[in-house]
């Protein structure tokens, strides 16, 4: 629902906001404090104008700024934008919404392909990531093998990442390494046991309410990923 607003006698649609505010942090937490769909129906329009009219256009200007930057991230809003609404069908966790707003870009635009930008705003901290997050067992084996297979380029991909002050995230990984991988070298040990290849920036709230800065900070983390998602879709196409 678009809001209107009355001026000189006859009504006009407000422009839809195209940046994040406060009241998109203040949203946020109130919907994870009340987690009720009821309330959510009730405030449904603050949703609207708080969190997802600025995501829109958040979508909309990064696709903008990736095409003028050459880096080849694509994306529309209508699929790019994931549901504030969780699937609780498989959790014990049944609180019905999740309590930050996030979108996706892949090379082909498509919510299915390999390798995504990531973007979630969060009370609880927000973030930009890019990479390869939990791939399906067969591609998880064919990037740890092109790792063994090829380790010069598997490090080369490395130092071009902390050249841009960027490194693989090393939280989600196996304590040992995996079946077939008993003889590798300690450079690359922690790399094989990784179950997810991706990297993370995180983001001040000033920088998230500042349009620009946010558009201009994920567009360079963006860049600064490409030798990771470069050796990714080498690999994995």
């Amino acid at each position: 629902m678009v809001a209107r607003a009355r001026q000189a006698g006859s009504a006009r649609p407000v422009p839809r906001p195209s940046a994040f505010s406060a009241d998109t942090f203040r949203f946020l937490k109130a919907l994870d404090f009340h987690q009720d769909r009821a309330w959510f129906q009730a405030n449904r329009d603050l949703y609207e104008q708080t969190v997802r009219s600025p995501m829109i256009a958040t979508v909309e200007a990064l696709v903008v700024a990736m095409r003028r930057r050459k880096v080849p991230f694509l994306g529309d809003p209508k699929t790019a934008i994931l549901r504030i609404h969780r699937d609780v069908r498989f959790t014990k966790d049944k609180r019905p919404y999740n309590a930050h707003t996030a979108m996706m870009l892949s090379r082909t635009g498509r919510r299915d392909a390999t390798g995504h930008f990531y973007l979630q705003i969060d009370p609880k901290g927000s973030f930009v990531a890019a990479g390869f997050y939990r791939p399906e067992p067969t591609d998880l084996l064919r990037l740890r093998r092109s790792i063994v297979a090829r380790p010069s380029r598997f490090l080369a991909m490395q130092s071009a990442l902390k050249r841009g002050g960027l490194m693989l995230d090393p939280e989600d990984q196996l304590t040992r390494l995996p079946a077939g991988f008993s003889d590798v070298h300690p450079r690359l040990d922690a790399a094989v046991r990784l179950k997810s290849f991706f990297v993370l920036r995180n983001l001040a709230e000033r920088d998230v309410t500042d349009r620009d800065a946010l558009i201009a900070a994920s567009v360079d983390f963006a860049a600064a990923a490409m030798p990771l998602m470069r050796l990714g879709w080498e690999v994995l196409t």
